[in-house]
């Protein structure tokens, strides 16, 4: 077992992540005299009543803002969605790394880790709102109000907490029973839909909002970026951090590296397994809660389900890293939000996902252990 990063596989992460950029920019760039001219046929036909257009472009509080298109003047555009991407891949990064653990350590896809997601973003609504609110199946009505930070400290504290339940009573059980991985990413699958079901019945349909403080924005010359957006950005990297030191500086992180590579190995050397894959699904629950909270800021606003709306985004990242390699979630998670968001520049929202689904074809066609995965022999 290794103590430190392949340096080569850094270095084919950097050179798939550079040009994976490269190349939407470069796409970006050939469509930018369409976008030009389809900006001067807008600015013509804008409506000259200040007031009137305003009223018709002034987002509510339950719709999503976009964040393209609140820069400075002298702003480059070009610039701005790249560093919009590089904010969206740390937070997909956060939210996706708990699925590689898990895979790591188990060999399970959780198809139920985007509801996670949304799960810690909307426990984090149900304490800061000002409005009533209730508990699944008791008919008592009331406020609770709390500040941001302790709502989303409780918020993820409750999250881990469903990740040792779940590992418990649920996970624990069928690996004794010598289930096959199939059968519990059915399981998995099942789950999923019911914690959907569950949290829309419980929190409703609409869009909601953690907070009513909009995001004032720090002109940084060629881009600017919003102060809560900031603050993710460093929340985000202090996590990740954090994940990179315990996996490779602690103890534990030892054994769940050890657990990763043998498991039995690992419980033949005195490592007690079913220990470390619990702590892996508290770590990896409480992260996605904070993946939650932190995209649903980025956002300006969640729902009951984003998670599952990102769930094959977070799948691509992981596989595009890498499965089972933590911090190959951490690459694959920028190539796709470099992907993503540079992809606007040159086609419709709508298709954005799609690019990042075709850059994650093309890597595994090239590579298919992925970016910083290893190669395997078979037979």
């Amino acid at each position: 077992m290794t103590k430190t990063i392949d340096r080569r596989a850094v270095l084919r992460a950097l050179i798939v992540l550079v040009l994976a950029a490269g190349a939407v920019t470069a796409m970006s760039l050939l469509g930018s005299s369409a976008v030009a001219a389809t900006s001067e046929v807008a600015a013509i036909a804008a409506p000259t009543d200040a007031a009137a257009a305003a009223t018709s472009i002034a987002p509510t509080e339950a719709e999503p803002i976009d964040t393209t298109a609140a820069t400075s003047p002298g702003s480059n555009r070009v610039v701005q969605t790249l560093v919009n991407g590089i904010v969206f891949g740390l937070l997909l990064a956060l939210a996706s790394v708990g699925v590689s653990l898990i895979y790591g350590t188990t060999g399970l896809s959780n198809f139920a880790h985007g509801e996670q997601v949304t799960l810690g973003a909307l426990l984090t609504y149900f304490f800061t709102t000002q409005q009533e609110v209730s508990l699944p199946l008791i008919p008592v009505s009331f406020t609770i109000g709390w500040p941001l930070i302790p709502s989303a400290i409780v918020a993820i504290a409750l999250c881990a907490g469903t990740g040792w339940i779940q590992d418990k009573f649920l996970w624990s059980p069928l690996r004794r029973r010598k289930v096959t991985i199939v059968q519990q990413m059915i399981v998995s699958i099942g789950l999923s839909l019911a914690m959907l079901n569950f949290i829309q019945w419980w929190f409703g349909a609409q869009r909601v909002r953690l907070t009513i403080i909009s995001d004032e924005r720090i002109d940084m010359g060629v881009f600017d970026i919003g102060q809560i957006t900031l603050l993710s950005v460093v929340i985000s990297l202090l996590c990740l951090a954090g994940v990179g030191y315990f996996l490779l500086r602690t103890r534990l992180g030892r054994a769940t590296r050890a657990v990763s590579d043998n498991p039995a190995l690992a419980s033949a050397s005195g490592i007690r397994v079913d220990g470390v894959v619990r702590l892996v699904w508290v770590m990896a629950t409480g992260l996605a809660a904070v993946g939650g909270i932190l995209l649903a800021l980025y956002d300006s606003g969640t729902a009951f389900d984003v998670g599952a709306r990102l769930l094959l985004l977070m799948f691509a990242a992981v596989t595009l890293g890498g499965l089972g390699q933590a911090f190959g979630a951490l690459v694959g998670s920028l190539v796709v939000g470099i992907s993503v968001e540079m992809s606007t520049l040159w086609i419709g929202t709508d298709l954005k996902y799609a690019v990042a689904l075709a850059i994650l074809i093309l890597v595994l066609l090239l590579r298919p252990q992925g970016i910083l995965g290893r190669a395997e022999r078979v037979g």
